[in-house]
């Protein structure tokens, strides 16, 4: 049943959709594909201010004139008549941003929960996950505030046990054997969920996410129990070309705000298919299928994951409407591009940074075991705010990782050059303290 005819039967139904307005074709929303001919022509997709050299992207994007449009047509059809917009567009447009989402991670749409960042992922997942005083939960000294914060909150609500462990020693040096063996060793009888970063914003490490899947699942086995593992894959998604049904997790966030350029608010949480009964809601879906038992006109039933545990109420609909761009966007790039050359601007930066005697270097050499957040000490510098706002004076746009322990992050994108990286080289070399 469609959400608008129980809504009309109910008498609910506020206004027609046929009352919309009328944008005229100049307006209308483009669908023609950019010419994708260089890197170049990408970065020309994008209103960024060409006098910085833009380096800390990883934190907020910009969005390119495909994701722009779209908000701008969702915008001025709101803004026009918003009651008729929204009656007429809700239920297919969430369908569709599913179904986008569903095909950019290959991975079934009823499996995804729309949201509007990672930490809002993050705090519906773990407070919304089932644990008991009985279990307990493995995370690790890598996470970010959002996982750590939502992880007490829900074991605070249980009274279930949370161990961190230490994955690395060296982030610099750091290896599969090393990493996986933590996460084995860690692993007691009592836990039942085992939440992980794959890019660590504090250092720069990927996690080798496939095997450790793999060790979890070997633990699990021997104990004759299932131990479910949950991955915030923000950092990940939009540099690494992947599938989350390769990784072999059970769950998996991320907001697409960030290195896949998607509008500003909007995220995913992905949950497979068996592990579905260990997730309460935390937020009353507007889903037909919620909304419809609820008014008693959809037999009660089992509801799939997106339309159960997507949040309700009232979004920034323009900007989430406009996310099945930036799949779009992406994808005619091509994902394999896109990771070989992040990969490769990356490691430019970081070759030659460990060359320069005034840095340390702590984010991994290898792209096996790094993505494109390079993490690092400027000797003389003790606050890394102090380098960040020098370059910042530069022209260079960097961050610091606001971590107990914090370093400076020069994280490079597609719509960076090979120039760019040479001149936040020499801008480090000549910096004094």
């Amino acid at each position: 049943m469609q959400r608008r005819s129980f809504l009309k039967d109910a008498g609910l139904l506020l206004t027609g959709a046929s009352i919309l307005p009328k944008i005229s074709h100049a307006e209308s929303l483009d669908n023609t594909p950019f010419k994708v001919d260089s890197w170049a022509a990408v970065r020309q997709q994008f209103l960024l201010q060409t006098d910085y050299i833009h380096m800390a992207l990883m934190l907020l994007a910009s969005h390119p004139k495909p994701v722009r449009d779209a908000i701008d047509y969702h915008r001025k059809m709101l803004d026009a008549n918003p009651c008729g917009y929204w009656e007429s567009q809700y239920p297919t447009m969430e369908d569709s941003i599913a179904q986008s989402a569903g095909k950019f991670f290959d991975v079934d749409p009823k499996e995804i929960a729309l949201t509007d960042s990672t930490t809002m992922g993050l705090a519906m997942l773990y407070n919304g996950f089932r644990l008991t005083e009985n279990d307990e939960v493995l995370t690790t000294v890598h996470d970010h505030y959002s996982t750590e914060k939502s992880l007490e909150f829900a074991a605070a609500k249980s009274n279930t046990t949370i161990r961190r462990i230490t994955l690395y020693e060296d982030p610099a040096k750091a290896s599969v054997d090393e990493i996986v063996t933590a996460l084995t060793n860690g692993i007691t009888t009592k836990t039942k969920l085992v939440a992980v970063t794959w890019v660590h914003s504090c250092t720069g490490v990927k996690l080798p996410i496939k095997v450790m899947t793999d060790a979890v699942r070997a633990v699990s086995a021997k104990q004759g129990r299932r131990i479910y593992f949950a991955v915030d894959g923000v950092h990940a998604t939009g540099i690494e070309n992947f599938s989350i049904k390769d990784l072999g997790c059970d769950f998996f966030v991320a907001s697409t705000h960030k290195w896949i350029f998607g509008p500003r608010g909007t995220g995913i949480l992905w949950a497979k298919k068996d592990t579905w009964n260990q997730l309460s809601p935390t937020i009353p879906a507007f889903s037909n299928y919620a909304y419809g038992m609820w008014l008693g006109m959809v037999p009660d039933g089992k509801i799939p994951f997106g339309d159960w545990c997507t949040p309700g109420g009232f979004h920034s609909f323009e900007h989430r409407w406009a996310l099945p761009k930036a799949f779009e966007f992406h994808t005619q790039i091509g994902r394999d591009k896109i990771e070989s050359r992040s990969h490769e601007l990356s490691t430019l930066l970081k070759n030659n940074l460990m060359e320069m005697k005034n840095i340390t270097l702590h984010t991994p050499a290898s792209p096996s075991l790094s993505a494109a957040i390079n993490c690092f000490e400027v000797a003389g510098f003790k606050n890394p705010d102090t380098v960040v706002a020098k370059l910042h004076v530069k022209k260079i746009i960097a961050s610091s990782s606001p971590y107990r322990v914090s370093y400076v992050r020069l994280t490079p994108c597609i719509l960076n050059s090979e120039e760019e990286v040479q001149t936040c080289l020499k801008a480090l070399q000549t910096l004094n303290a």
